[in-house]
C-alpha cells in the first residue's frame, strides 16, 4: 500500500533517519521497532507530511505522491505518540467530536460508535471524563477515534508506551481484530514482544534500518543459536568478566536471572561461562533484534537489510 525509497531526514547536525526504505503491504500488520531515538515517530511524521522530508521518495499504491499527502492522509487514521484527547469531556462527547471533524455521516454515527465502544470494552465508560480514565483506556479511547473516519490504513507511532501489560495485551487483540477487518495497519515500538504477532518486520537503529522482511522468514533465516544460561555465582561479576573475553562480549546479555548467549559461528563458547544449567532456546524477536543490532555495530558496512 505504502512504500518509501532512500528517505532520509536531518535537523541540524542530527541524521534522524538515514536512505530508509521499506514497503507496506495492503491488509497486514508492519512493525517498526527500535529504541527510542532510533527514528521511529520521525517516519510517522513524514509520511503524513507533517514534517518535511530532505530526500527520498513516498508512493502510495505504486503512485509516487510527491508533495501532495492529501491523498495519504484522506485514507488514514493516524494516531501519534501524544493523541490530544480533551479531559473535561466525556468519553462518547470526544468521539462525537471526532465524527464531527473526520464528517461522518450522522445517520451511521451511532451505530459506529456503539461498535467501536463494545470492541475496545469502553461501552461502561462512555460517560465517564476523558481525565479520570487509566492510561490504557485513553489509548483506546484515541483508537476508536481515529477509527471513526474507517481508514484503510492505520497509522499507530507507539501507542502502548506507558501503558499497563494487561492493556498493552487487549490493545494488541485489538489491531489483530483490524486486520481481520481488510486494515492495513503500520506500528511503531520500542517493546519486542508486541511486534512477535506482525506480518512484517522493520528493525531500526540510529535512522537507519539493521533489518527487514516477513516475519516467518526473519524467523527461518536467522543464522544464530540462542541458549539461556543459569551462572554459578553472580550474573554481574560474571558478565563483568566475561565482557572482557573477545569470543564473549557481543555475544551474552542478561534477562532476569539467566546470561543469554548468542552463538554466531560455529564454534560454541559455552564451556567458558560458569553454568549451574544451559538451555537452548527457539530465539524471541528481541533474540533477533539484539542479534542484528550487535552485527551492525560489529561490522557497520557488512550488514545489510533483507529486501521485502
Amino acid at each position: 500500500m505504502i512504500e518509501t525509497k532512500n528517505l532520509s531526514k536531518s535537523f541540524k547536525d542530527i541524521k534522524a533517519v538515514r536512505d530508509v526504505s521499506f514497503r507496506i503491504p495492503t491488509n497486514s500488520i508492519t512493525t517498526i521497532a527500535g529504541a527510542d531515538g532510533s527514528g521511529k515517530s520521525t517516519i510517522f511524521k513524514m509520511l503524513m507530511g507533517l514534517i518535511k522530508k530532505d530526500a527520498g521518495s513516498i508512493y502510495l499504491k505504486n503512485e509516487d505522491i510527491g508533495s501532495d499527502f492529501n491523498q495519504i492522509t484522506r485514507l488514514t487514521g493516524y494516531m501519534p505518540e501524544r493523541f490530544s484527547l480533551y479531559p473535561d469531556l466525556r468519553v462518547e462527547e470526544n468521539l462525537n467530536f471526532y465524527a464531527d471533524i473526520h464528517q461522518v455521516p450522522r445517520s451511521r454515527r451511532e451505530k459506529l460508535k456503539q461498535r467501536l465502544l463494545e470492541t475496545t470494552g469502553m461501552i461502561q465508560f462512555k460517560n465517564r471524563r476523558a481525565r479520570a480514565l487509566s492510561g490504557g483506556m485513553k489509548q483506546k479511547l484515541a483508537l476508536s477515534s481515529i477509527l471513526l473516519s474507517a481508514p484503510e490504513l492505520v497509522l499507530l507511532d507507539e501507542p502502548t508506551t506507558g501503558v499497563d501489560p494487561l492493556s498493552r495485551i487487549e490493545f494488541s487483540n485489538i489491531i489483530k481484530d483490524l486486520k481481520q477487518e481488510g486494515k492495513t495497519i503500520f506500528i511503531s515500538t520500542p517493546y519486542l514482544d508486541e511486534a512477535e504477532n506482525s506480518d512484517h518486520i522493520i528493525f531500526l537503529k540510529e535512522g537507519k534500518i539493521i533489518k527487514k522482511g516477513p516475519m516467518k522468514t526473519i524467523r527461518k533465516q536467522f543464522p544464530a543459536r540462542i541458549f539461556s544460561v543459569l551462572p554459578r555465582g553472580n550474573i554481574y561479576e560474571i558478565m563483568d568478566q566475561m565482557h572482557r573475553h573477545p569470543d564473549l562480549k557481543n555475544s551474552i546479555y542478561i534477562r532476569g536471572k539467566f546470561i543469554k548467549y548468542i552463538q554466531v559461528s560455529s564454534k560454541n563458547h559455552l564451556d567458558l561461562l560458569p553454568a549451574i544449567s544451559v538451555k537452548e532456546e527457539s530465539p524471541k524477536l528481541e533474540d533477533i533484534f539484539l542479534y542484528y543490532e550487535r552485527q551492525s555495530t560489529i561490522n557497520p558496512e557488512g550488514l545489510h537489510a533483507s529486501t521485502d
